[in-house]
């Protein structure tokens, strides 16, 4: 039996479109155009998982610089 930690870990990963996540910048923390940036060669429609969002937006604003 899943523990309740576990189901919550498991829950789906929020998945938008290009123009949906730059729309909601100030949810990752962001601005429009840092969103805008990291994404800039995704296409319009197709959706993209909120960890890949937030893995582009670090190295779009510097931070995986070793």
């Amino acid at each position: 039996m899943a523990t309740r930690k576990d189901q919550i870990s498991e829950a789906p990963e929020i998945k938008r479109t290009k123009q949906e996540w730059i729309e909601s910048a100030a949810y990752l923390r962001a601005e429009r155009f840092e969103v805008a940036g990291a994404l800039f060669d995704m296409k319009d429609n197709q959706p993209v998982a909120e960890s890949e969002v937030k893995q582009r937006l670090m190295k779009f604003k510097g931070g995986d610089k070793r």
